[in-house]
């Protein structure tokens, strides 16, 4: 029988798969895409571990912790060659802390995939935490449980938990996951839309009508607009909660004003 012909769709999806599964505790799913020599890397001296085995039993209390929740996610292909994969990428995970405090960090990864006799395994992952405060960094103990060292910085109460996300390829390839709670607002140039979310931006191949939702607002023709960000609207200009203004076109601008005293 003939080996599975994995495409670039398949591996991204994978990565998803085996992430998702392990913040969301799904531990049975996520070790059975281990590979029997699976290597693992973080960022402390404690997590450098050899052997599927080895590194599944530090990872038993791993179950018992609630399910994170994740975030801009983005996913690529970094190189393939004959039955191996490299894929890296980039996430947020946040959790709850009692019923209001949310906290969240941000999670840098590699995966290397190999194929072997059609089956697809993890031989090797690294994943670390990013912070812009070195301080901060400093007090974290390496000895922290894997998933426990998620909770760190405090992040706004947002819940996206009955959003549906949306899927975006970029221009490089990279594929991004993202709530529509993520994206401020999106600016069309032709047949191009540059997205721009909190942290970052990146432009796609693709219009805005195709990625109109119930989230967004059509304040202009090359404009498309989280309505929960706008702020005001003054003599057709829409300032958002970071201070950007974007034009309004005129025949837009009384039923947006509507919308937005609706939304208030």
């Amino acid at each position: 029988m003939r080996n599975h012909r994995y495409t670039e769709t398949d591996i991204l999806d994978k990565s998803r798969e085996l992430i998702h599964a392990f913040m969301s505790k799904k531990l049975l799913p996520f070790k059975e895409l281990l590979d029997e020599n699976f290597v693992w890397i973080g960022d402390y001296t404690s997590q450098y571990i050899q052997g599927r085995d080895k590194f599944l039993e530090t990872i038993v209390l791993e179950g018992e912790l609630p399910p994170v929740e994740l975030s801009q996610e983005e996913y690529t292909i970094l190189t393939h060659e004959r039955h191996t994969w490299i894929t890296y990428g980039r996430f947020i995970v946040k959790t709850n802390v009692g019923k209001e405090i949310l906290f969240s960090s941000r999670i840098h990864f590699t995966f290397v995939w190999k194929q072997d006799k059609g089956t697809l395994k993890l031989i090797h992952a690294n994943a670390c935490h990013v912070s812009d405060d070195p301080v901060q960094e400093a007090k974290i103990s390496e000895n922290t449980p894997q998933a426990m060292i998620f909770d760190r910085t405090h992040i706004e109460n947002i819940s996206n938990k009955e959003t549906q996300k949306i899927s975006i390829r970029d221009l490089s390839g990279n594929v991004h996951f993202l709530f529509p709670n993520e994206i401020l607002y999106m600016k069309s140039d032709d047949k191009l839309v540059t997205v721009y979310t909190e942290h970052h931006s990146f432009t796609a191949r693709t219009t805005l009508n195709e990625m109109e939702n119930s989230h967004f607002i059509r304040i202009h023709n090359s404009y498309l607009v989280n309505i929960r960000y706008i702020t005001k609207i003054c003599r057709y200009k829409a300032t958002l909660v970071n201070g950007i203004e974007l034009p309004i076109g005129q025949t837009r601008y009384k039923n947006i004003q509507k919308q937005i005293t609706r939304k208030e």
